[in-house]
């Protein structure tokens, strides 16, 4: 017998503690206090009194009054959760299926007019979605969308869709791959900041995630244009781990035909991409009701399973 075996014969007192300690945990962990949820936000519990809403203001996430000049930034409660939708810019984003925690906000621009918001979706204590808004708060010259359809270019792409009505609107849609490296997956400081902020504050990152790119451009009035863009992220992992379905080599455009896995994977993000962008679509023209987002185009493949 194990020196284990004899102290849990012969020490009830000890065995007893044990099993006290492991229940605590469990209970810290599903019934955290708000200091731990702050500090764990992808902890499976949620704390008491935290925001459970179809939708929530940029502003309101921050938990003070927003600071309208230009490149200000908030960094909001991530203990917060958001579902449903985000009012933005006086419009609806929905969010993909699942809670999202809020990790940064910003409104950038001359005047303040463009706002921008990162929030960050767990999944059994990992990270499974990103998203990344910014939204115009108010018309914007014609030049501001010269390079809005550049992404959905890159030859490195799954996949890539281009809607144009000349002088009207223009869109463009895109599928591709980001590596999670120190930094910005996409170059930008706004996203930088904010995945450096979810690192510190302990997110579980995967190493690498699938991004369906969503931007948008409707002309207003004679000398302006309302832009939307929004960047979603998907984790290609196992459920509860950061574990790839596939190596990180595997994920180019021709090596994902090497591997089933990854091959199934994307298959299933561009199988979701016309009901997402289509919603996103009603969302900036006004046509999205906050409170009766359908559920089917939000359940993204790494969606959370429902029970």
């Amino acid at each position: 017998m194990t020196a284990f075996g004899r102290l849990w014969r012969r020490a009830p007192l000890w065995r007893t503690s044990l099993f006290i300690m492991v229940g605590g945990m469990g209970m810290a962990a599903f019934f955290p206090t708000p200091t731990l949820k702050k500090h764990l936000p992808w902890l499976p519990g949620k704390t008491p009194g935290a925001v459970h809403a179809p939708t929530q203001s940029a502003q309101g996430n921050s938990g003070s009054t927003p600071n309208n000049s230009p490149d200000s930034v908030t960094a909001p409660d991530p203990g917060i959760t958001q579902q449903g939708g985000l009012h933005l810019a006086g419009r609806i984003i929905p969010l993909p299926a699942g809670e999202w925690h809020p990790i940064l906000a910003a409104r950038t621009g001359p005047h303040g007019e463009i706002s921008q918001q990162v929030l960050a979706r767990t999944s059994l204590g990992v990270v499974s979605g990103v998203i990344v808004v910014e939204a115009s708060q108010q018309p914007l010259p014609p030049q501001a969308v010269d390079d809005l359809e550049r992404p959905c270019h890159d030859d490195r792409n799954y996949a890539s869709q281009i809607v144009e009505k000349q002088g009207l609107v223009e869109e463009c849609a895109y599928i591709g791959n980001a590596f999670i490296l120190p930094g910005s997956p996409n170059g930008s400081p706004f996203v930088s900041a904010a995945f450096d902020r979810m690192n510190t504050l302990g997110f579980p990152i995967p190493p690498l995630m699938i991004t369906l790119g969503w931007y948008h451009a409707a002309a207003q009035g004679t000398q302006g244009v309302q832009i939307e863009a929004v960047e979603t992220l998907i984790a290609p992992i196992e459920p509860g781990s950061r574990q790839l379905l596939a190596p990180p080599p595997v994920w180019t455009k021709d090596g994902i035909k090497t591997n089933q896995a990854a091959t199934k994977f994307i298959s299933d993000v561009k199988a979701w991409m016309p009901g997402w962008t289509d919603l996103l679509r009603k969302g900036f023209d006004g046509k999205l009701d906050a409170n009766a987002i359908p559920i089917a185009p939000t359940r993204d493949p790494s969606a959370p399973k429902t029970p």
